[in-house]
C-alpha cells in the first residue's frame, strides 16, 4: 500500500482500510446433534415422545411471540419479494424509520438449511417400547429476517430460522460503524453507499476503523438475538447453556484509495485492469492469500474481469472461494477488497475470537495485491530498462547477448511464463519446456530443451529469472514480472506484424467469448488508441 502511494501521492486525497461487509452465523453448542436434543425434550422437559407435533410446539411458540411483538411495536411483517434484492427493497422503510434504534421491517422468507426431524423407525426395536429416530434433515422452511437500526452498528440485519436448532445470521457492515462513530464525534464527512468519499479527518477515520473488533460485533450480535430469538425457560438454559457462540460465515476486508479527480482514477485502473488480466493476481513464490499451490490444492486459481461490458468492470483473482476484487466506486473511490468465503482457506479457525489473525491475513493479502499491482503499474520506459536489456552484459567470463523484441523464441519464452509458470510460482525447465511444446503445438525438434536452458540462461543473466535456492527450480523476478510484461506486449502489437510469428501474434479480431479473450480485446483497443496517436497505427492493425 505505501509503495502505491508514493507512486500515486499527488494524485491520492486520502485512504483507509476498514472491514466491509460481516457474516455471523449463531448457534447452540449443545443443540447440534440429535442427542442434545432429546436430552432438551425428555429428561428436561419431561416429555416420553419427541414426536414432529413436539417439536412444532416450539416453532409455534415462537411465530406467536413474534406476532404480538410485532403487533406491539407497529413493525410491518413483509413477505420476501421474489427477485428483488431485499436490501432495496427495505430501503423505503429505513428512511421512514424515525427512532434512534429499534427494528425498521421484518421480512419472511421460505428457505433451506438443517433442521431436525423425528420419524418411526421402521422395525420396532426386541424390548417393544415406543420410541423415535430424531436426526439431521435440510428442509424449506420459514425465515425471518429483521432489519435493525442499531445505535452503534447502523443498519444491520439478523436471519432467524424458525426451526430447531434456531440458528441465526447476523449481517453487518464496517462502513456503517465507522459512519456512527463518525457522527457521534462530529466529524464532518459524506458517504455514498458502504464507502466514506469525504472526510474532514482522515487520520480519525482510521483510528475508528481499527477500533471495530470482535467485541463489538459479539456484543451488538448478543443485544439483538437476547431480544429477537425463540424464549427457552431458565432451567432449559441452565441444564442446555443456551447462549449463542458466533462463527466467522463471511467477511470482506477493504482498502479505499480516495483520488482528487475521475480521470487520474478511470486511467489508473484501465491500466490496472490491462496488467491484471494479462499476469494474474499472483506473487512469484505465493499466491495472494499466502498459502502454497501444491498437487493438493483444489478450487479456483484464476483472475477475471466481470462487467467488462457494462462500464463498471470489477477484476477478481480468486484462491478458491475467496477472493480479491478490485473495482471503481462512485466518481473517485479505488476500492481492492478480499472477501474470506472460509477461514479455514487461510487454516484459521471459524470461531469470532479469531478476528484479529483473520485481519492480519488479509490486510496483508489486500497489501500483496497492492503492492503487487505498484511493481507493474510504476513504469520503466523512462528509467532506460529496456535499453538496458537490448545490451549484452558478462556473467564470470560467458558474454551474454542482449535480448531483442525480434528474437521469437525468447518472447514466446516470457509469454508462457507469464501465462502459466509466473502465475503460480516455482517451476522447473523441464515442466515449462512441456508447457511451451503443448501451448504452441510445436515438435521437440522445433524447441529442444537444451534450446530452452540457453534462453533462459539468457533471462536469468539478465536479472528476469532465478534459481530457488540449492534446487532445480526457478522463478520471475519482480523485473521479469514488470518488464517481461512490457516486452511481450510491444512485441506482439507494436512488431508483431512486422516480425510475424504465427505462435505469438494476436489476432484482434477473434470473437472467441472466452473471459481472457474478451479481456485481451479490450487492451488491444487501448493500444490501438496509443499507435494512432503515434502515428503507427498501421502497424498495428
Amino acid at each position: 500500500m505505501d509503495r502505491l502511494l508514493q507512486l500515486l501521492g499527488r494524485f491520492v486525497q486520502f485512504s483507509y482500510a476498514c472491514w466491509d461487509r460481516i457474516v455471523l452465523r449463531g448457534y447452540y453448542p449443545r443443540l447440534q446433534r440429535p442427542a442434545n436434543i432429546v436430552h432438551l425434550f425428555r429428561d428436561i422437559g419431561g416429555e416420553a415422545r419427541i414426536t414432529p407435533a413436539v417439536l412444532a410446539r416450539r416453532t409455534a411458540s415462537y411465530r406467536a411471540l413474534l406476532e404480538s411483538y410485532a403487533e406491539q411495536q407497529a413493525i410491518p411483517i413483509l413477505t420476501a419479494p421474489k427477485g428483488a434484492r431485499k436490501e432495496e427493497f427495505v430501503a423505503p422503510y429505513y428512511r421512514a424509520f424515525r427512532g434512534e434504534k429499534g427494528v425498521v421491517v421484518i421480512l419472511k422468507s421460505m428457505e433451506q438449511s438443517s433442521t431436525f426431524i423425528s420419524y418411526e423407525p421402521r422395525h420396532a426395536p426386541p424390548s417393544g417400547d415406543d420410541y423415535r429416530i430424531i436426526t439431521r434433515a435440510n428442509k424449506r422452511f420459514l425465515h425471518y429476517y429483521f432489519y435493525i437500526l442499531d445505535p452503534v452498528m447502523g443498519p444491520m440485519s439478523l436471519c432467524v430460522a424458525s426451526y430447531l436448532p434456531f440458528t441465526v445470521s447476523c449481517f453487518m457492515n464496517g462502513h456503517s460503524y465507522v459512519a456512527q462513530e463518525l457522527c457521534r464525534a462530529g466529524v464532518r464527512f459524506q458517504k455514498d453507499d458502504n464507502a466514506i468519499v469525504r472526510c474532514a479527518d482522515p487520520d480519525r477515520l482510521t483510528a475508528v476503523a481499527e477500533r471495530l473488533d470482535e467485541k463489538i460485533l459479539r456484543q451488538r450480535a448478543d443485544y439483538w438475538t437476547s431480544r429477537l430469538t425463540p424464549r427457552f425457560s431458565p432451567r432449559e438454559r441452565a441444564a442446555c447453556g443456551l447462549d449463542y457462540q458466533w462463527s466467522v460465515a463471511q467477511i470482506e476486508f477493504a482498502r479505499d484509495v480516495i483520488f482528487h479527480r475521475r480521470a487520474r482514477l478511470h486511467d489508473l485502473f484501465q491500466r490496472a485492469v490491462e496488467i491484471g488480466v494479462a499476469l494474474g493476481g499472483a506473487t512469484q513464490t505465493r499466491h495472494l492469500f499466502g498459502r502454497r499451490i501444491n498437487c493438493r490444492y483444489h478450487g479456483k486459481l484464476e483472475t477475471i474481469l466481470e462487467r467488462r461490458d457494462e462500464g463498471f468492470p470489477v477484476l477478481r483473482a480468486y484462491y478458491k472461494s475467496s477472493y480479491v476484487k478490485q473495482y471503481e466506486k462512485g466518481d473517485r473511490l479505488l476500492r481492492t477488497e478480499t472477501c474470506l468465503n472460509d477461514t479455514y482457506h487461510l487454516a484459521i479457525g471459524r470461531k469470532l475470537d479469531n478476528l484479529p489473525a483473520i485481519k492480519q491475513h488479509l490486510a496483508a493479502t489486500t497489501d500483496r495485491y497492492l503492492a503487487q499491482q505498484a511493481e507493474l503499474l510504476d513504469s520503466t520506459v523512462d528509467r532506460g530498462a529496456l535499453a538496458a536489456l537490448a545490451a549484452p552484459v558478462t556473467t564470470g567470463t560467458r558474454r551474454v547477448p542482449g535480448i531483442k523484441l525480434h528474437d521469437d523464441r525468447l518472447i514466446r519464452l516470457l509469454d508462457n511464463l507469464l501465462y502459466t509458470g509466473g502465475l503460480l510460482g516455482d517451476w522447473t525447465t523441464r515442466q515449462l519446456h512441456e508447457r511451451i511444446v503443448a501451448r504452441h503445438r510445436l515438435d521437440e525438434d522445433d524447441y529442444t530443451l537444451g534450446q530452452l536452458r540457453y534462453d533462459l540462461g539468457k533471462l536469468r543473466a539478465h536479472g528476469l529469472a532465478e534459481r530457488v535456492g540449492r534446487t532445480r527450480r526457478y522463478r520471475l523476478t519482480p523485473d521479469g514480472v514488470r518488464l517481461g510484461a512490457l516486452l511481450v506486449k510491444i512485441r506482439t502489437r507494436l512488431l508483431g506484424p512486422i516480425f510475424a510469428d504465427p505462435t505469438l501474434a494476436p489476432n484482434p479480431r477473434s470473437e472467441n467469448p472466452s473471459t481472457v479473450e474478451a479481456a485481451l480485446r479490450t487492451v488491444d483497443r487501448a493500444l490501438d488508441t496509443l499507435c494512432s496517436t503515434l502515428g503507427l497505427s498501421a502497424a498495428a492493425a
